[in-house]
């Protein structure tokens, strides 16, 4: 067995959760999400979905939009979780999620991988910089407060040339899914 790459070690412990970063342009900051911004959050979310081209029809259900706004609700302040938004003026223009995830060993890698989800910024706002500095804090975060290796995201074509600029990487195997069918239960 290969001995593994020399890593940096990770920072003195700071809890950089908590420290807002000056944002892109004036009145901004890049923040940790809080459970104020849960609607905003899900509402970038929908923007998103329809950017990959989700039919509008699903897109407008809220039972997915509840579903999400308690996920987000039990992982704000979970460790393996970190949710960042941009500010500006005191509004939520834009927000990026990373999850620590539990990986089996594999060559290269000896363990927690990263996701990179929901990065999204309203249409008013985009090209100002706040997706290239929630995604920025998100990576730091990813670099300084966890173990992970390898961070995967799904990107649409047109946020391809921010990822390609932080070192992200197109896979040789794309992505494929399959879609398993539950029945609904019956109510009584």
């Amino acid at each position: 067995m290969a001995p593994r790459s020399r890593r940096l070690p990770r920072r003195a412990a700071r809890d950089r959760r908590r420290e807002p970063v000056p944002g892109p342009v004036e009145g901004s900051v890049i923040r940790p999400a809080v459970a104020g911004d849960i609607a905003t959050i899900v509402a970038l979310r929908a923007l998103m979905f329809e950017a990959m081209g989700t039919l509008a029809e699903q897109i407008s259900d809220m039972a997915w939009q509840q579903d999400a706004a308690r996920w987000l609700q039990q992982h704000l302040h979970d460790e393996r979780t970190h949710v960042v938004v941009a500010e500006a003026n005191g509004t939520v223009v834009s927000c990026a999620i990373g999850q620590v995830l539990d990986l089996m060993p594999a060559p290269g890698r000896q363990g927690e991988g990263g996701l990179v989800t929901n990065v999204a910024t309203f249409p008013r706002h985009r090209r100002l910089g706040f997706t290239h500095a929630v995604l920025g804090v998100l990576l730091e975060w990813f670099e300084e407060e966890t173990d992970v290796e390898l961070i995967t995201l799904n990107a649409t074509e047109a946020g391809r040339d921010i990822y390609d600029g932080f070192g992200f990487v197109a896979s040789t195997f794309p992505e494929m899914r399959l879609r398993l069918e539950r029945a609904v239960p019956e109510e009584d």
